[in-house]
């Protein structure tokens, strides 16, 4: 047999034998988070780990590497969540917006719970072993019971850069002072009043974290006990065991900030090293674009344009339809008869391959709500923007865009179409946001390891280390009290009372024997002068 033969046999059997079982446990509905989290998951993969991905909304992948199961979400329940994000997308007032906000994360909560309960997903838990769960987290903390009940490592998936959330479970320092909470600010180093709204803001989103964990206890318990599993770990412990996060995040982006190793950076995840081939209608609409170049507006997955208030559909294809750039617009309503004009300058479509698409040669400009993924992925082909952000993070997100001069913002609800097409028309003709973001992206490139290669090598390290607990910060496992010295301080204050007091004594003890007259406290003094 051939040498090189042989040793391709024997590296392939190597590689078999390293293979770890993984599960994928990414049940939120909206895809923009599952796409982020099968990014993580398919770098794995790629390494030839067997991935078992259990998803709540349907995959694109036409031909899976991975044991797919869906636990799709009732029609109602569906319906809930995307009622609420159009009364969410369609509301002006900031309070409301933010009822709306925490009525949506307190239903997402309850889907994802419904789904562990599904018959699909239990055999899956009886059947099967794996060595570590990774766990696409939003508010959905009470699904560390599935890495309880199979008795392994945790690593979790998370969205954006570290939040309060995020801290707790790693250990890792807040410092509210140079820190900016990421709904507030992101200039560093802050003025005094940004510092005190972070402040404030930390302070509010630490009581929404507290009574989330209540919440979520609640789950947790319930659940042990729906299923009668038995020597179970508290939820307390659990939440003590993440052995690590992948954020979508990296440095260059800012806040800088300290993290603990148990803290990673893998941003830009989701971006492909090469793109994938465009379906022909778009490749031949993009590559028809060289003339004046493209545009691409999107107001990411969980917001549907359609849905948004007619005033603002007509202010947008009224400004997009007299442009000389051919626009693609990601619109939700495949039939003809809803699009809100026939303008030969637009594309409307159902679905668009963002990534692929920010990477063609003709793109100019994106229209972009300010969705994380959808910043980084500009950012990283060098696209300049112009932000219409609708909630979360995304007006955080936008501020910065505009701070470093990559874009601008926005208010999609009030905009005139002289305001649209001003702004449309200073990106795509001032050279500096382009440069801008495009010097940005080659700061943004520049890595010792690819955000792939590190998901695959800190994965493996904790498989390897059987949970690597020596990556653990000892915060982790200290109270609001110990972790802020409140007891040392306790005792500090109390050695200096008992000095002060027996030192107090001692003087007139002394005075008395020299002068023969008692100490009087000042108080004593006064209240003598006084009569």
């Amino acid at each position: 047999m051939n040498f090189k033969v042989l040793l391709c046999l024997f590296a392939f059997l190597i590689a078999t034998s390293e293979s770890a079982k993984i599960l994928g446990l990414f049940t939120s509905p909206s895809p923009s988070h599952v796409i982020i989290h099968m990014s993580v998951a398919k770098s794995l993969i790629a390494q030839g780990h067997d991935l078992t991905i259990v998803t709540s909304i349907p995959l694109k992948d036409k031909e899976p590497k991975f044991k797919h199961i869906l636990l799709a979400p009732s029609d109602e329940e569906r319906k809930i969540y995307e009622d609420g994000m159009v009364k969410m997308a369609n509301t002006e007032s900031p309070l409301e917006k933010l009822r709306q906000d925490i009525g949506i994360v307190a239903h997402m909560t309850n889907m994802q719970y419904n789904a562990l309960r599904r018959s699909e997903f239990q055999k899956l838990l009886k059947t099967e072993k794996f060595d570590l769960l990774v766990l696409g987290y939003f508010f959905n903390d009470y699904q560390l019971v599935v890495a309880a009940q199979l008795n392994i490592p945790v690593v979790f998936s998370w969205l954006v850069s570290p939040i309060g959330l995020i801290n707790t479970y790693t250990g890792n320092p807040s410092e509210m002072s140079y820190v900016p909470n990421m709904m507030v600010s992101d200039k560093q180093p802050m003025n005094f009043g940004q510092r005190l709204t972070t402040f404030f803001a930390n302070g509010f989103f630490f009581g929404i974290e507290k009574y989330g964990n209540y919440k979520y206890s609640q789950y947790y318990d319930e659940y042990v006990q729906e299923f009668n599993l038995k020597d179970m770990p508290s939820f307390d412990d659990m939440r003590k065991n993440v052995s690590l996060v992948f954020c979508n995040s990296h440095f260059s982006e800012g806040p800088i900030r300290p993290n603990v190793p148990a803290i990673v950076e893998i941003g830009g995840i989701q971006i492909k090293d090469k793109p994938d081939p465009l379906e022909p209608k778009l490749k031949e609409f993009l590559d028809n674009s060289s003339k004046h170049g493209a545009i691409l507006f999107s107001m990411g997955s969980n917001v549907k344009v359609s849905t948004l208030d007619p005033k603002i559909i007509k202010t947008l294809y009224n400004v997009f339809s007299k442009l000389k750039q051919n626009v693609l617009w990601k619109w939700e309503d495949p039939n003809p008869a809803s699009f809100p004009g026939n303008s030969k300058n637009i594309l409307f479509s159902k679905w668009i391959p963002q990534d692929d698409v920010l990477a063609h040669k003709n793109m100019k400009l994106f229209v972009t709500h300010g969705g994380k993924g959808s910043v980084v992925e500009s950012q990283y082909h060098g696209i300049p923007m112009i932000g219409l952000p609708v909630f979360g993070d995304q007006p955080g997100n936008i501020d910065k865009i505009v701070k470093v001069g990559y874009g601008l913002k926005l208010d999609y609800k009030t905009m005139t179409e002289q305001e649209l097409s001003t702004a449309v028309n200073e990106v795509l003709n001032n050279p500096s946001y382009a440069a801008n973001v495009k010097k940005f992206a080659d700061t943004y490139k520049d890595r010792p390891l690819s955000a792939r290669e590190s998901v695959v090598f800190w994965t493996e390290y904790v498989i390897r280390h059987h949970g690597a607990p020596h990556l653990q910060s000892p915060l982790v496992h200290m109270n609001v009290i110990q972790q802020y010295s409140i007891d040392v301080l306790a005792v500090i204050f109390g050695a200096l009372y008992i000095v002060y007091r027996i030192s107090k004594l001692c003087i007139c003890f002394v005075w008395r024997k020299v002068f023969g007259k008692k100490c009087k406290s000042k108080a004593k003094a006064k209240k003598s002068k006084k009569e």
